[in-house]
């Protein structure tokens, strides 16, 4: 069969198009082979290729190469054509493909969920040698595309006689024609139209498409791209919360994933179609509450055991056990909050227990053998770090006497069923196994209720975690990562997580990353990169250091003394890099404590100077010697504590670590007395070179960062990707996001445009997640006790309401805030649960102040907020719940889902 491609395709003088194909080679490997494409005048680029007439299908992609040498693949996956049988020649006639914002609707969410379509074929005959066809992914349930034109077979322009398209090769949509019987040139439109009604709801936009010409032999494949929708597109609703918030009368003192299935029913209830989680993964480090930080994973791969729904793993035969376990369900549930270790010692009281009696069973059963076999990889060496880590009683496990390096020969000998420690190991397995199940479970019931799941991918791992522990060299352990000082954190955040190797990752194309985000997909057809700007660069924070100012950005490009020389600055590294230790600056800081202070932590060092003791002379031993005092620690103490942090940070840049010659402006160094007590001319040539670092010299850089890694990441999975975009946001963040079609998150609060307090949710872009608050900050009932003069500026300003705001963010004006969101432009609107109540005084948590998830300044916060209401009761508030449903509704988007 000869196959002639065409592509229409202007390029700059040197650029060429090539072909790539996926083929069958003679020992059965499938690989994809460049062809060259050659070019008329006209730039109509063209490739005759022979090929097998037993092909049914071709699998085929359009690459740019550039005149710089860079290659530039058009969008999306390869191209999928159905070959006719019974032909000797085709010709494929075919647009460059580029996304134009469609490439959420290729992702499982829609594809899958909320597009999922019974695909029927068109009542027109598959006959003729030339199909027209139209690929188009976004396409909503209930209604099709149909076609009109200037030939007779068309309608001649009338839509009653309008030709529906054959939609079973979805997104592909086609028809069938003879070009014997076609007057030349063809012209047509796609029609959008209501398939129940047969209403044409909208025409494509742009002029008429047009085939100016095909021959009569062969077959002709024509395929339209770029289909301009004149009516709004797809727009969604869903709820926030994290799973261990849940509650309902079955669960166990905390949220697990089986209530999920009655968060999806109040989802659907309520006219929305999506649920957002924080991170389910395994913290387990300590065995204590400061387990509960989600983002501080264990392993990238295992489930929190604490989301186990006990009675689906297995039964208690002992009248007495099983009473003892009644009563601790009792007990725990009737708790106002999640209690963290209390649960997690009772779930692991049961576990145990059910292991002796059914883990004989489940491992000879064949849907375990096939969950161990496709998860053996992380399972195994996550089961052995989890025994190992509580036989030695931490998860440090450079601490460990044995196995404190990870030998994979050596911990498969360990986790043989014949070792004496296999059934500790194996009921890691166990736990794994159900977590699993369960929550597959909840995944597929999601769908069937065309919900769908978002979760989140943290940033970091824990630097005792096991895959620190198994690739070490994956990770700068030396470093911390972190956040520059922004709103929610005066001081920058320590997250504790180690920074990534990206230059070794790089080498195996972030295999790592990849099998990460992969095994995410299984549970989840969403998913929000928790910091996205970390791709784009990571703020580091050196090991001594607790808070966040003394960091730097890596990879960057801090300056050498020449160039700042250059700049006019007279290098002075003794005032630059010193703490600014003076009289006066220490006096401002403790003031009537400065004389303690002075004698206790400091040593004299010339006039009027100071120095830190050694025993005090790094944020870590200040942390270490204030955390000794146990309960001598009162206000005097964080004060004074906070202070000598403070001290710490009173530099003008940063040596860098791996360049100790190049030096980085230390980050909000305006605020810093070292920077105040410069004199004028100083501080102007300071404030240039801060404004050059952080706001121009790395914009190209970081972009180029980000677009090594984000594109792997993202094609390795079907799922919709959308970024946590908030911070110091780089100007080259949005170029990439909107390139690779990422979707943006919108706060009102954390307006991205300059100078502005607040932002307007009527400008959010399409592609983005525009919500009222996140789990890193205050509801809105909440928020709105903060400062009274904040508050009343949105009042004014963001609500448009003239006069006095009232004290308490009353119901109409938590449901004015949401409207607003609704109304907004953006695909999805994605409120926390506690918003969405605050639309009704009656269910509203007594206390807004209680419905705080998370202090990002606090470091040691206790995740345990919990619904005050079971879900069970929830489904049953009528009027709520239609209330919810009718200002989504209103906004056009509901759910369209039979209740």
């Amino acid at each position: 069969m000869l196959i002639t491609f065409n592509i229409h395709f202007v390029t700059q003088w040197g650029g060429k198009i090539q072909l790539l194909l996926k083929e069958t080679g003679e020992s059965g490997d499938i690989r994809v082979v460049s062809h060259e494409m050659h070019c008329n005048q006209h730039f109509y680029w063209k490739k005759e290729l022979t090929l097998d007439d037993r092909i049914t299908f071709l699998h085929y992609q359009y690459e740019l190469l550039d005149n710089s040498g860079e290659f530039i693949r058009e969008s999306g996956e390869m191209r999928e054509v159905r070959l006719p049988s019974g032909q000797k020649q085709v010709f494929l006639h075919d647009s460059w493909r580029d996304s134009f914002g469609e490439s959420p609707f290729s992702t499982t969410v829609f594809r899958d969920c909320y597009f999922k379509r019974e695909l029927l074929k068109s009542d027109q005959p598959e006959r003729g040698n030339f199909r027209l066809q139209l690929f188009c992914q976004q396409m909503e349930p209930g209604r099709h595309f149909a076609i009109v034109g200037n030939q007779d077979f068309l309608g001649n322009w009338d839509v009653n006689r309008k030709v529906r398209l054959d939609e079973s090769n979805y997104p592909v949509w086609s028809v069938y024609m003879e070009t014997g019987k076609i007057k030349f040139p063809l012209e047509y439109k796609y029609l959008i139209v209501d398939t129940a009604t047969d209403e044409v709801l909208a025409w494509g936009g742009g002029p008429n498409r047009k085939v100016d010409k095909l021959s009569g032999e062969g077959f002709h494949v024509v395929t339209d791209e770029n289909f301009m929708r004149t009516i709004p597109s797809w727009r969604g609703a869903g709820v926030a919360i994290p799973v261990f918030s849940l509650r309902s009368k079955k669960s166990f003192g905390t949220g697990e994933f089986y209530d999920l299935k009655l968060m999806i029913d109040w989802a659907k209830l309520t006219g929305q179609q999506m649920i957002q989680t924080l991170p389910i993964n395994d913290t387990i480090l300590y065995h204590s509450n400061y387990d509960s930080y989600p983002y501080n994973a264990v392993s990238v791969y295992a489930l929190h055991p604490i989301y186990l729904h006990l009675d689906a793993v297995g039964k208690i035969k002992d009248p007495v056990r099983k009473a003892y376990y009644a009563e601790q369900k009792k007990a725990l549930n009737a708790k106002s909050f999640s209690d963290y270790q209390n649960v997690m010692n009772v779930k692991w009281e049961f576990c145990k227990e059910v292991y002796q009696d059914s883990s004989k069973k489940l491992f000879s059963s064949e849907e375990y053998k096939l969950f161990f076999q496709q998860n053996k990889s992380w399972l195994v060496p996550y089961a052995v770090f989890s025994y190992l880590r509580d036989k030695y009683g931490t998860p440090e496990f450079s601490k460990w006497p044995e196995k404190s390096q990870y030998n994979a020969a050596e911990i498969e000998e360990l986790a043989a069923p014949g070792s004496d420690f296999y059934d500790e190991i194996a009921l890691f397995y166990f736990v794994q196994f159900h977590l699993n199940k369960q929550l597959t479970e909840v995944h597929d019931y999601a769908r069937s209720q065309g919900i769908t799941i978002k979760g989140d991918i943290p940033i970091g791992v824990s630097p005792r975690s096991v895959d620190a522990w198994m690739e070490p060299e994956m990770f700068n352990t030396s470093m911390q990562a972190g956040a520059p000082p922004d709103d929610f954190s005066a001081t920058g955040q320590n997250w504790g997580f180690p920074t990534y190797n990206w230059e070794l990752m790089e080498k195996d194309n972030y295999r790592w990353w990849i099998k990460r985000f992969q095994k995410l997909a299984e549970y989840f057809d969403a998913y929000r990169i928790d910091h996205i700007l970390g791709f784009f660069r990571i703020w580091e924070i050196p090991q001594q250091d607790v808070w966040g100012l003394t960091g730097s950005f890596s990879p960057s490009l801090p300056f050498t003394v020449e160039e700042l020389q250059k700049k006019g600055l007279y290098w002075d590294e003794n005032r630059f890099l010193k703490p600014y230790l003076r009289e006066h600056v220490l006096h401002a800081t403790f003031g009537k404590y400065t004389a303690d202070v002075l004698r206790e932590y400091f040593d004299q060092d010339g006039w009027q100077n100071y120095k830190f003791k050694p025993a005090f002379d790094t944020q870590k031993k200040v942390e270490a010697y204030f955390a000794s005092l146990g309960y001598n620690f009162g206000t005097k103490e964080v004060m004074i504590r906070d202070g000598l942090y403070m001290l710490h940070c009173e530099v003008l840049f940063i040596r860098d670590t791996r360049q100790p010659d190049k030096f980085h402006p230390r980050i909000s160094m305006h605020s810093s007395a070292t920077f105040r007590d410069l004199p004028d001319e100083t501080r102007r040539l300071l404030d240039g070179i801060y404004v050059d670092y952080y706001y121009h010299r790395h914009n190209a850089f970081w972009k180029e960062q980000a677009m090594k890694k984000l594109p792997a990441l993202i094609a390795s999975t079907d799922m919709l990707v959308c970024g946590e975009d908030l911070g110091m946001v780089p100007d080259s963040v949005p170029d990439v996001m909107n390139k690779l079609e990422i979707l943006s998150l919108e706060i009102q609060r954390m307006p991205k445009k300059p100078h502005h307090e607040f932002a307007m949710p009527q400008d959010a872009p399409y592609r983005s997640v525009c919500t009222t608050s996140t789990h890193d900050m205050n509801p809105i009932r909440a928020w709105w006790l903060e400062d009274r003069n904040i508050t009343q500026r949105f009042y004014n300003k963001a609500l448009g309401i003239q006069g006095v705001a009232p004290e308490q963010c009353e119901p109409w004006i938590a449901e004015r805030i949401i409207n607003q969101h609704l109304e907004s432009n953006a695909m999805l609107v994605i409120l926390p649960w506690q918003d969405w109540l605050a639309i009704d005084g009656r269910y509203a948590h007594e206390n807004p102040e209680a419905e705080r998830i998370n202090v990002p300044a606090n470091p040691r916060n206790f995740w345990c907020y919990r619904m005050h209401i079971s879900l069970e009761d929830l489904l049953k508030l009528n009027s709520l719940n239609e209330r919810i449903r009718k200002v989504i509704e209103d906004s056009g988007r509901a759910n369209k889902a039979e209740n």
